[in-house]
């Protein structure tokens, strides 16, 4: 057994925090390289902040140790103390930790890399968001953003998650030898009765039980009386930030429409922040606030999944975790039109147009999502009219979709590659050492 030794996570957001997709991924990656603990011999454990002077600063999820030293920042002035806490934690700890692994090359990055300096501990950094949110991007914006820059150059190595990510750290001067590109993984437990472990769907199991849907909207509608819906009623989804100029402000700008042309639609918004109070003011002033519901957050979203039959992207937030969720659920997806979302939903088309697995061809990748160029409510309600005219054939396409992505990009493979990466980690560190034994060996022979 190849032993890894012991794995710190770090990230800004951690669970329960399900309304960030940041969340989703860290939780999703920390579950699944605890589970591979038996066969790596590593041990996980996270640090994160904690939002609330009462919750405790450490506790057990899933059997992995969560460590919340510190409050986390509400303001850019607050965000000096909190970097000084983590780091100070950091190195009175890191010495228990071989490999420390940050969900992104921000405030707590300069932490990781700070507390890491004459330690043994190997530091992984991975670039977060995608587009003109990501960090290359971000780091633009002040000066302790930029500092963060030269944190990604300390680091023993990058993980990028797309192309176009890994050519933006490239044009920032990030070493090339540093980066390593492991791309979003997908799984096939949500949404279909099989585990689908090796992304192959028996004919059977080709469309969602309608009974299935039935159970979740019901649990759905006992939690809130805004997700009640009848059996047959279409409902679209689209979960992250409630913020200015994002997706969901673009899908509540085109409710009103919508619901014109399909009076017994529904449009679940999952998440919160800032902008949650003026949206749900302007879905009431455009009245469809019966049709629309914005009923928060969920830690687990797979009764959301199961109960909607559309799922919305509407911009770059969410392509970690809400969009390959709802690819494994098999949703019909309608999503915005950028590289980022091509790359995640694996549909180059250079790459996919004439894909093919054994004898059964894949399909030509760009139909097996519909795709919508600009950010625009007349290029979206075009994408939704497209599938909801004809839901069978977009949950055809999403089953077919969801069968090439777990063939080609499976979580498990994804884990392995991160696996591998610390074990490559690890031994650079003990390299040295031996050739020091070696060494010290020879001078005693001498002597």
């Amino acid at each position: 057994m190849n032993h890894t030794g012991r794995i710190l996570l770090v990230g800004r957001h951690f669970w329960p925090l399900a309304c960030f997709d940041s969340s989703g991924f860290l939780v999703q990656l920390a579950t699944d390289l605890h589970r591979a603990e038996d066969r790596s011999g590593h041990r996980v454990e996270v640090l994160t902040p904690r939002y609330s002077a009462s919750c405790p600063e450490r506790f057990v999820y899933r059997e992995m140790v969560v460590h919340r030293p510190a409050m986390a920042p509400r303001s850019d002035w607050s965000m000096g103390r909190y970097v000084r806490h983590l780091t100070t934690w950091l190195k009175t700890n890191i010495q228990s930790f071989d490999i420390v692994v940050c969900d992104s090359i921000r405030e707590e990055a300069l932490a990781v890399v700070e507390a890491a300096a004459g330690s043994a501990a190997k530091i992984v950094l991975i670039s977060s968001q995608y587009g003109s949110q990501s960090d290359p991007a971000w780091w633009q914006s002040s000066r302790l953003a930029r500092r963060c820059a030269g944190a990604a150059n300390l680091a023993h190595c990058v993980v990028v998650k797309d192309a176009q990510s890994e050519r933006l750290l490239l044009g920032k001067g990030i070493a090339a030898e540093k980066i390593q590109r492991i791309p979003i993984g997908f799984t096939g437990s949500i949404g279909l009765p099989n585990e689908l472990t090796l992304g192959i769907l028996d004919e059977a199991d080709d469309r969602k039980p309608s009974g299935e849907k039935t159970i979740a909207r019901r649990r759905l509608g006992n939690i809130n009386t805004d997700l009640r819906t009848m059996p047959d009623t279409p409902v679209v989804v689209c979960c992250g930030r409630f913020q200015r100029d994002s997706g969901m402000d673009l899908l509540a700008r085109s409710a009103r429409l919508l619901i014109a042309r399909y009076p017994d639609l529904r449009i679940w918004f999952i998440g919160d922040g800032p902008n949650r109070h003026s949206m749900h003011d302007f879905v009431r002033g455009d009245g469809v606030r019966n049709s629309i519901s914005m009923p928060g957050s969920f830690n687990d979203l797979s009764d959301v999944y199961t109960a909607a039959d559309v799922y919305v992207q509407a911009d770059e937030d969410g392509l970690d975790s809400f969009l390959p969720t709802a690819v494994s659920a098999a949703l019909p997806i309608v999503a915005i039109d950028t590289p980022a979302v091509r790359s995640v939903l694996g549909m180059n088309r250079s790459a996919i147009g004439n894909a093919s697995i054994g004898n059964e061809k894949i399909g030509n990748g760009p139909n097996l999502a519909r795709l919508f160029s600009g950010a625009t409510t007349k290029s979206l309600r075009a994408g939704l009219r497209e599938i909801l005219d004809d839901l069978p054939a977009g949950r055809a396409k999403a089953i077919e979709l969801k069968r090439h992505l777990l063939r080609t990009r499976p979580q498990s493979q994804v884990i392995e590659s991160y696996l591998d990466l610390f074990q490559r980690l690890k031994r650079s560190s003990d390299s040295p050492k031996r050739s020091n034994r070696s060494s010290n060996s020879s001078i005693e022979a001498a002597s």
